[in-house]
């Protein structure tokens, strides 16, 4: 996967992808050579060799004063075997399998094991064995051949979390297949959220009710909806109280991260901020570790918190103040969504959904300290 391809390559993986997808159906014709050289701007030796793939793969045949016209023999046998495989699944008392695509985070790691991202799995499994339905799990790098287990697998809808690439989402809808995005948005299919904006503009609310009034964000991945829908709520709850500009620094979402550059933030400025708001609670832990280090106190001398309401941020000394997002309910949501797409295929192709989300205060928030703190005092 790592590997450069050559042009010819590249052409013939995209006429293939549309055959196989449905795009070119059994009988059409192709494009003349010259139309899909423009197409992919290259010349028609580059075009040739991929349609000699393409014809050796017994995918098109070339007809002399005709064209190249798509020739799949497996086709029917193809549908053959998907109804076989109904057949044999209703006989098992399985009514299909759901899939669940997750990209990694950017350390590569499984981001599964996140506690927001296996929390959502365990609640969309439970929905979807209640109903009848095997969960496919995977993650879904860039470089993932998609296309081949979208052949190889058949998935009667499929949940996309998060920043999903936008072309894995148009492989299912080229492929009919129903689908649904979970906590992010994208205009082609039905979207699942947290209400990220009015839940930001509550724990910021409950701060500055606080008598806080110099802050600190630790943002996650700005590209990200949640992150910017998050700062967009910091930034209502600041305009209407007239509180000065935030320090802002970001991260990955990770405590490491979040840790290191908290801790280089406080050691450099010449205020301390009373509060930092930490983009999620993983972000909020890393931040509760630099602050101690640094010897202040949480919440006596800065206060601190986060978003999601994971389990770990309720056994954090102190247990952190956060923002419950209702992954149950986002889960349960989003299935049934699916569900809905699944029997009635035409009736809804886009929605945005927000889940609300509600303020869970804990001890690691307070009253502003009267006076200004310093590192060491």
């Amino acid at each position: 996967m790592g590997t450069t391809k050559l042009l010819y390559e590249k052409v013939y993986d995209a006429i293939k992808s549309k055959i196989l997808c449905g795009a070119y159906q059994e009988g059409d014709l192709l494009p003349s050579e010259r139309e899909i050289g423009e197409q992919h701007n290259v010349d028609r030796t580059t075009v040739r060799k991929a349609l000699k793939l393409l014809v050796e793969e017994r995918l098109v045949v070339k007809q002399a004063g005709i064209g190249t016209k798509v020739s799949r023999p497996d086709a029917q046998e193809e549908q053959r075997n998907r109804g076989n495989e109904t057949h044999k699944r209703t006989a098992n008392g399985s009514k299909g399998t759901i899939g669940f695509f997750l990209p990694p985070s950017v350390h590569r790691t499984d981001r599964i094991s996140q506690p927001f991202y296996s929390s959502l799995f365990y609640h969309t499994e439970r929905v979807c064995r209640t109903n009848g339905y095997a969960c496919f799990y995977s993650s879904l790098d860039e470089d993932d051949d998609f296309l081949t287990l979208l052949q190889q697998q058949r998935f009667d809808g499929i949940i996309f979390v998060s920043n999903t690439a936008d072309k894995f989402i148009q492989m299912a809808i080229d492929r009919h297949i129903p689908c649904v995005l979970v906590n992010e948005y994208n205009p082609k299919i039905c979207s699942y959220l947290p209400d990220n904006i009015s839940g930001m503009i509550k724990v910021c609310d409950h701060l500055i009710g606080l008598g806080h009034r110099k802050f600190a964000l630790i943002t996650g991945i700005s590209s990200y909806l949640t992150s910017r829908e998050r700062m967009i709520g910091c930034t209502y709850a600041f305009a209407k109280n007239n509180i000065e500009a935030p320090y802002v620094v970001s991260c990955d979402w990770e405590p490491d991260t979040a840790y290191s550059i908290t801790k280089e933030l406080l050691q450099s400025v010449d205020t301390l901020p009373t509060a930092i708001v930490g983009f999620n609670d993983n972000i909020a832990i890393g931040c509760l570790r630099a602050v101690s280090e640094l010897g202040l106190r949480v919440p006596q001398d800065i206060s601190i918190v986060g978003f999601d309401d994971v389990e770990q941020s309720r056994y954090a000394i102190p247990a952190i103040t956060t923002v419950h997002i209702g992954v149950k309910e986002l889960a349960l949501a989003s299935i049934q969504g699916l569900f809905y797409q699944m029997q009635n295929p035409s009736a809804i192709t886009s929605l945005r959904s927000y889940v609300p989300c509600s303020l869970v205060i804990r001890q690691s928030s307070a009253k502003a300290p009267e006076h200004p703190i310093h590192i060491g005092n």
